[in-house]
């Protein structure tokens, strides 16, 4: 074994990725995208249809199932980088239960933590 760093590409933990609803700032939804590489300061929304312009802030709506009762997780953020499939968003601030959520989400520590909801799942 070798002790190489790891590059962008390669990462120690699994890459959790999820369907999530975009909201503007004033609550118009804005479209149904795909979330991934999650992290507690932000994620990339992939957008198929639409831009998000550099600077935008949004809610981003998660679905999550903490103790198996499904529960809607609304996160502020903000875009800070475009590229061709999506856009990064930085998330704002967040109070203590959702942190909380958002470090149950990138770091699961059992099944019965909250995690995404499958979007193909019940």
């Amino acid at each position: 074994m070798t002790n190489k760093p790891l590059s962008a590409n390669r990462r120690l933990a699994h890459r959790r990725v999820a369907d999530v609803k975009v909201f503007a700032s004033d609550g118009v939804e804005l479209a149904k995208c795909r979330l991934r590489d999650i992290s507690v300061g932000g994620a990339f929304l992939e957008t198929k249809n639409f831009a998000l312009p550099n600077g935008t802030n949004l809610e981003v709506v998660i679905k999550i199932r903490p103790g198996g009762k499904p529960r809607h997780c609304r996160l502020p953020a903000t875009v800070i980088r475009v590229e061709e499939d999506g856009a990064a968003v930085m998330f704002g601030d967040l109070d203590e239960e959702l942190c909380n959520i958002l470090l149950d989400i990138v770091y699961p520590k059992s099944d019965a933590r909250s995690t995404i909801q499958d979007p193909s799942g019940p």
